[in-house]
């Protein structure tokens, strides 16, 4: 029989940590967002952002915060007894930063409702958790509030507010799903050795700039940088396209003839598009870099993607992503290339295949020269990232440079 072993909280830690650098490590465990709110005895709402939130148990039904034991909302909400979660969706940035504040009235232009227990609902929040204090554990500085849930509701489907490095963000509703830790941290770790490469060149050019991972039958985007820095309209880290002609050239232009085939998927059935895109394939492996070119169509999948990062995976919305996608495809030959869109060049792993591709997007305001001063600045990174990871450039890549 399970026994459970207990521990004295205020017990005093003779390691000294850091603040900052403690900070900065727990800011690579990404969180959700939540407003926890309370009718104060004086009738007064009171509330506050945490990113602690937490479920606790099933039977019985348990959920748990962590709040600075010096917060008057903490306060509150031990003397009363009851308070209500409101997850935050990621067009709720406004109100995240209202209920982070030191004002006086956090409720000021935030629309309301009691919950049948008597605590704020958000009425713009995507879900609500109504729970009574079941018990306060004080730890260190902060306290751990136990709720007892009493009801609970969804209200609408959106994509989450989170939590990550310091900053918030969406998360986004095509995110990736990797089979094993093992790869997703592989993933994470060339994006994080990316970044700074990606901040220089957005820096520098003025453009966005991606670093994007081929994760089983997706292109997945691990990192972005805006060229006015986070730009949360766009910043659509984990968003993921599917593996098909010519999404993810790059990464079919250095696998196998029969990967390569089932890459090319449906564009088989038009000689004239399975050619260009043949071509294509063969041109990046000579050159090392691939254009992405630029066509309205492109732009309505770039915006169908954004609705659905925000809004959530909606059927009718994956519907016409799908279609765009096909279209894109058809299309395909018809692509301007003398303005392109974006530049892509591949790093490579110590098999010589492609393990990630680092992009920069939106580039048609550049002048001609800038624009061949951008792709010889993203061959350079994707040379210098190949190196740090002990990468095998192909021949011929290597010979054409």
């Amino acid at each position: 029989m399970f026994q459970p072993t207990h521990t004295r909280a205020n017990s005093p830690v003779s390691v000294s940590i850091d603040s900052g650098h403690y900070r900065r490590v727990l800011g690579h465990y990404p969180t959700g967002v939540c407003v926890i709110t309370a009718i104060a005895p004086d009738g007064k709402p009171v509330g506050m952002t945490v990113g602690s939130f937490t479920s606790v148990s099933l039977d019985p039904p348990l959920v748990a915060f962590l709040a600075m034991k010096t917060s008057r909302a903490f306060s509150t909400i031990v003397e009363v007894g009851r308070f209500a979660v409101n997850v935050l969706a990621g067009d709720q940035l406004e109100q995240c930063r209202k209920f982070a504040s030191r004002e006086n009235d956090k409720f000021n232009s935030v629309a309301w409702r009691l919950s049948p227990l008597g605590s704020p609902v958000l009425l713009e929040s995507p879900a609500w958790i109504d729970c009574t204090v079941e018990s306060v554990i004080e730890l260190g500085d902060h306290a751990m509030v136990v709720g007892a849930v009493s009801e609970l509701d969804v209200e609408r489907s959106a994509a989450p507010l989170m939590y990550f490095q310091g900053g918030y963000g969406r998360f986004s509703a095509l995110s990736m799903v990797i089979d094993t830790a093992d790869e997703l941290s592989a993933h994470l770790r060339l994006a994080d050795l990316a970044r700074p490469k990606l901040e220089e060149i957005s820096r520098a050019f003025g453009v966005h700039a991606a670093a994007n991972a081929l994760v089983g039958e997706h292109v997945v985007q691990l990192a972005w940088v805006g060229a006015d820095g986070l730009d949360l309209e766009t910043n659509l880290v984990g968003l993921r396209l599917p593996f098909v002609a010519p999404f993810g050239l790059l990464f079919a232009a250095w696998q196998s003839d029969e990967e390569r085939e089932a890459w090319l998927g449906e564009s088989k059935a038009d000689e004239l598009v399975r050619q260009i895109l043949l071509d294509d394939l063969e041109q990046a492996r000579q050159q090392g870099w691939a254009v992405i070119p630029d066509h309205a169509i492109l732009r309505e999948i770039e915006a169908s993607i954004a609705r659905i990062a925000t809004d959530g995976a909606l059927r009718a919305s994956l519907s016409e992503l799908e279609t765009q996608i096909v279209k894109f495809a058809h299309q395909y030959t018809a692509l301007s290339r003398d303005r392109p869109r974006g530049l892509s060049v591949p790093v490579f792993d110590n098999t010589g295949h492609v393990v990630l591709t680092v992009t920069a997007q939106r580039l048609p305001q550049l002048s001609p020269r800038m624009l061949d001063q951008c792709r010889a600045a993203l061959v350079s990174v994707g040379e210098e990232l190949t190196r740090a990871i002990g990468g095998l450039m192909p021949p011929i890549a290597l010979d054409e440079k």
